[in-house]
C-alpha cells in the first residue's frame, strides 16, 4: 500500500496489476519478492512481516494462526493513536510515514495494548468500512484522516498483550502453559477459558475482555483454574447420584472438547479429568474420551479392566468378597478400594482362565472348555496353575523319555487321528484305562505320546458304536459270524456300527450252541439233533450264519430238557 501511494497509484488492485501479482495470491502472502523489489527492501524482511497462507494455517512472524484467525479477507483495521505517532515521526524519502501494522490483521486482537484503545474498522465520520483497496493507510475509502479520530478507551487487555508479545509487536509476556502450544491454540484456549470465567457476570462482553479473563486464569495456573471448575460444578448442582463430566462442566466441557489437539488442549483436558475424578463426577465414565482410574479407588468397570474380566464376572467376584453394597442407586458410582483389586490380582496370578489354560496345555480353547466341563480339574475356570501342573505330572509319571514312536502320536494329534475327543482321552488316562507310552518335547499335553490304536478304542467306547470286527471280538467269534448275525437281524446295527446296548440285548436273548454243548458234555451236532428232536430249532445256523445260536426262551420251554442244559440257557 505504501509503495502504491509513493507512486501515486490510488488503488491497490491497480498497483498489483502493474507489478504482475494477482490479487488472490497477494492476499495469501505470495509475490513477496516482487513487492520487495518494487519497494527496494530485503525480501526476507518483508516475508517475515507478511502473513503467508499454507496447508498448516497462516504463518506470521514465526507463529502459526488458523485461517479464521486472519482478517485480511473481511476488511482492514487500524489504531488511530499509532497512525498519529507515524505522522509525527521523521519522514522517509521513499515511502509515506503512516504504515499498516501486521498484527492489526489478527482477529483475536481488538485493542492496541500500547495505547489502551480499541482498533477501528470503520470511519467515525462517514461510517465507511475500511478495506485494502485504497492505498492510503491513514485514510478511509472516502479520504477522511484516521489519525484525527479517537478510539474507545479500554482497561486491562493482558490477553491482547500476550498475543502481540508472541508476534514481537510488544513486550513478551511469558506463560508456561500457553507458550507450550502454537499461537493459534493459545488464542482458542484464552477465549474458551475466558468465556467460562466471565460467564454470568454481565452481558455485552467484548473480545478483549474474554482474552483478559482467560489470561488471568492461565497466569495463576492451576489454582485459578481449580477455583473456576469448583464454581462451575457448584452452579451445575451435580455430584454423587447426579454426575457426569459433560453435565457438570457444561459449556466449558463442550468448548474444551472442541479444541484442536495439542499441548494446551491436552493440559486442560487432563486437569478437568483429574478434577472430575477427585470430586466423584466421572469415576466410571470417560472424560474427553479417556477414563483414568484413581490411585486409591476405582469403579466396577475399572476393576474389571484391571482384572481382565468381563463386567458381570468382576461384579460377581467383588460381591462374593463383600466389596459391593447390598443396595445401590442407579447412576451412583461404586468405589472399590484398589487394595482389594491388588489382593484379587495376587490371588489370580496363580489362576488360569480358558485362554491362558489353553496356552498352558497347548490345545485349543474349545478342547480346553471340554476338559473343564468334564471335571478334569475339579472346578470351573479359572483353575489353579499348580493343580494343572500336578495333573500333567501325574499323567506322565511312569512314561519313559525314550520310546518307540511307531504307532504313537502326541495326545492332541492322536485324538484327531483316532477320532476321540480330548476330554474322553484325558478322563481315560486319569482313570487308568489309557496310559502314555512316552514323554517327548513340547509343553502341556503336547508332551504326552499315546498309542493311536488304544485311543481309537476309547473313542469307540465313548461314541457307543463298534465296528463288526470289534463286536465279534467282544463275543469271541469270527467277524463272518457277526456279519451273519447282523444280516439275520439278531444284532441291530446302524450305519455299519453296533452299539453296546445292541450287544447286551443279544447276550441277554441268545446263547451259542457250542456253550450248550459244553454244558452237556456232548458235541455240537449231537446237541442240535437232540434239540431238533424236541422241536426246538436254532435262530441262526449255517449256511446263513457260520455258528449256531438259540433263543434262550426257546431252549427253556423245551420239554424233557436236561437240567444242566436249562441252567446253561437261563444263565446270562
Amino acid at each position: 500500500m505504501r509503495v502504491a501511494a509513493a507512486h501515486g497509484v490510488p488503488h491497490l488492485p491497480e498497483m498489483l496489476i502493474q507489478i504482475g501479482v494477482p490479487w488472490f495470491k497477494f492476499a495469501q502472502g505470495r509475490g513477496v519478492d516482487v513487492v520487495a523489489a518494487a519497494a527496494t527492501i530485503e525480501p526476507s524482511d518483508l516475508s517475515f512481516d507478511t502473513g503467508q497462507v499454507g496447508v498448516g494455517g497462516v504463518s506470521l512472524r514465526g507463529e502459526t494462526l488458523r485461517p479464521r484467525q486472519w482478517s485480511v479477507h473481511v476488511g482492514r483495521r487500524a489504531c488511530p493513536d499509532c497512525l498519529r505517532e507515524d505522522a509525527a515521526a521523521a519522514a522517509d524519502s521513499r515511502l509515506p510515514r503512516q504504515w499498516h501494522r501486521t498484527w492489526w490483521d489478527v482477529r483475536a486482537t481488538t485493542v492496541c495494548p500500547r495505547h489502551r484503545v480499541k482498533l477501528i474498522d470503520r470511519c467515525r465520520r462517514c461510517g465507511e468500512r475500511l478495506d485494502f483497496r485504497s492505498t492510503a493507510v491513514g485514510e478511509c475509502p472516502r479520504g477522511h484522516a484516521l489519525a484525527d479520530q479517537v478510539g474507545a478507551s479500554v482497561g486491562d487487555a493482558m490477553g491482547d498483550a500476550y498475543v502481540l508479545g508472541r508476534l514481537g509487536a510488544g513486550p513478551r509476556i511469558v506463560d508456561v502453559s500457553l507458550d507450550a502450544g502454537s499461537l493459534a491454540d493459545a488464542i482458542d484456549a484464552l477465549g474458551t477459558v475466558g468465556a467460562a470465567a466471565i460467564a454470568g457476570k454481565h452481558t455485552g462482553i467484548e473480545r478483549h475482555e474474554l482474552l483478559h479473563a482467560g489470561f488471568d486464569v492461565f497466569s495463576r495456573w492451576p489454582a485459578a483454574f481449580d477455583a473456576l471448575l469448583n464454581r462451575i460444578v457448584a452452579v451445575s448442582g451435580t455430584g454423587l447420584g447426579r454426575w457426569g463430566a459433560a453435565r457438570s462442566y457444561g459449556r466449558l466441557y463442550e468448548r474444551v472438547f472442541g479444541l484442536e489437539s495439542g499441548p494446551i488442549a491436552n493440559l486442560l483436558k487432563r486437569h478437568i479429568r483429574q478434577h472430575a475424578l477427585e470430586h466423584g463426577l466421572s469415576i466410571s465414565r470417560s472424560v474427553f474420551g479417556v477414563t483414568e482410574a484413581p490411585t486409591d479407588v476405582c469403579s466396577v468397570s475399572h476393576a474389571a479392566a484391571r482384572l481382565a474380566m468381563g463386567f458381570e464376572r468382576a461384579r460377581r467376584e467383588l460381591k462374593r468378597r463383600g466389596h459391593l453394597p447390598a443396595r445401590t442407586r442407579r447412576g451412583t458410582p461404586i468405589r472399590i478400594p484398589s487394595a482389594a483389586i491388588d489382593e484379587i490380582q495376587n490371588e489370580g496370578s496363580n489362576l488360569l482362565g480358558v485362554g491362558s489354560l489353553s496356552e498352558f496345555l497347548g490345545i485349543g480353547r474349545t478342547q480346553t472348555r471340554k476338559l473343564v466341563a468334564a471335571g478334569v480339574f475339579g472346578r470351573e475356570a479359572p483353575v489353579r496353575r499348580d493343580e494343572v501342573q500336578t495333573l500333567l505330572d501325574r499323567l506322565s509319571k511312569d512314561a519313559p523319555t525314550k520310546f518307540v514312536a511307531a504307532g504313537a502320536a502326541p495326545l492332541p494329534a492322536a485324538c484327531r487321528i483316532a477320532r476321540c475327543t480330548i476330554d474322553v482321552a484325558v478322563v481315560a488316562m486319569v482313570g487308568g484305562d489309557l496310559t502314555a507310552c512316552g514323554v517327548g518335547a513340547g509343553h502341556g499335553l503336547q508332551r504326552l505320546f499315546v498309542c493311536v490304536s488304544d485311543l481309537r478304542l476309547q473313542g469307540k467306547r465313548s461314541r457307543d458304536a463298534m465296528t463288526v470286527e470289534d463286536a465279534a471280538r467282544s463275543l469271541d467269534v469270527k467277524w463272518e459270524t457277526m456279519r451273519g448275525l447282523v444280516r439275520l437281524g439278531l444284532v441291530r446295527a446302524r450305519r455299519r456300527r453296533i452299539s453296546a446296548a445292541a450287544m447286551d440285548a443279544f447276550r441277554r436273548d441268545y446263547v451259542s450252541g457250542a456253550r450248550l454243548a459244553r454244558a452237556l458234555g456232548v458235541r455240537p451236532r449231537t446237541l442240535m439233533k437232540t434239540l431238533s428232536d424236541a422241536g426246538t430249532t436254532p435262530a441262526a445256523a449255517p449256511p446263513r450264519c457260520r455258528q449256531v445260536f438259540y433263543r434262550r426262551a426257546d431252549v427253556v420251554r423245551t420239554r424233557g430238557l436236561d437240567r444242566r442244559l436249562r441252567a446253561a440257557a437261563e444263565r446270562s
